[in-house]
């Protein structure tokens, strides 16, 4: 009897419970599935948006032809900038002094330089400023700053204090100038050219500024930087316009691929769902 026992219940199956906290093996195949459906819903959400984007770039207004429009604007007000920045001739005669020489002394080409500069009764001391951590080790020539003396009094007393502020500023970096320059030539032994103090005031054809003991004008010369500075914007913005074309040609050529990986992923999706798979 007790064998013919156990060969019904092998027969009939074991209607003995299972254990409801053992986990079933299909368990882990869904929760593989739900996480895939959900990077699928992501990938979804995110191809859409490319494809909105995508077909925007074909209207004739969009998000790039805005940008070349701002872009387009602020080139042509660059360039009407630099338009304006041309010389304008002054209203006030440019002073010029007399043509009194300019005595040039170089009394050391050695370290401390010095070159001392006379005209007018008046002397202009200019020296090497030394910077002892670095004495025994240059390798350019030092600057000479001015040391002792100023170009007041070689300013007519009849100016009004603004124009002589204007004279005195060009006249002292006009001096430096001149004194840096004979340091260069005396170290190469080459002579300086006579100078007057008419030579350092000699005025701009183009602005009616004065130009500098070679011959350049600071005025234009601060015209042309800014010019330059401009220039160099615009150039940028003009690069950044050809970079946006660029894109919104992107966007158009990756609409067909676009279509196609959405169609891709909704299968995957829709296969998904079929087997009832929802997102986690």
């Amino acid at each position: 009897m007790h064998r013919l026992n156990i060969w019904r219940r092998e027969i009939q199956g074991d209607s003995t419970p299972r254990d409801s906290s053992q986990p079933s093996l299909n368990v882990p195949i869904r929760d593989a599935e739900r996480r895939r459906l959900s990077r699928l819903e992501t990938r979804r959400a995110n191809l859409e948006y490319d494809l909105s984007r995508a077909e925007s770039a074909f209207l004739p207004s969009n998000y790039w032809t805005e940008r070349v429009e701002q872009l387009d604007d602020a080139i042509v007000q660059a360039n009407a900038d630099i338009a304006a920045l041309v010389p304008h001739p002054s209203d006030i005669p440019t002073v010029q002094l007399a043509p009194e020489p300019i005595a040039v002394e170089v009394v050391s080409t050695a370290e401390p330089a010095e070159v001392m500069l006379r005209a007018g009764g008046v002397a202009l001391d200019y020296r090497e400023e030394i910077d002892w951590a670095e004495r025994g080790h240059q390798l350019e020539l030092p600057t000479l700053v001015l040391f002792d003396g100023d170009v007041l009094p070689l300013i007519p007393a009849t100016l009004e204090e603004t124009e002589r502020a204007r004279l005195r500023n060009h006249l002292r970096n006009s001096f430096s100038i001149v004194a840096n320059e004979a340091l260069e030539r005396a170290t190469d032994n080459e002579p300086l050219p006579e100078l007057t103090l008419a030579d350092l005031t000699r005025p701009c054809e183009e602005c009616g500024g004065w130009l500098d003991p070679k011959g350049r004008c600071p005025a234009c010369t601060q015209l042309d930087w800014q010019r330059d500075e401009i220039a160099e914007a615009a150039h940028r913005l003009a690069h950044k316009r050809s970079e946006i074309i660029a894109e919104m040609e992107q966007a158009r050529e990756r609409l067909p691929v676009i279509r196609r990986q959405l169609q891709e992923v909704d299968y995957d999706i829709a296969e998904l769902r079929a087997k009832g798979v929802e997102p986690e």
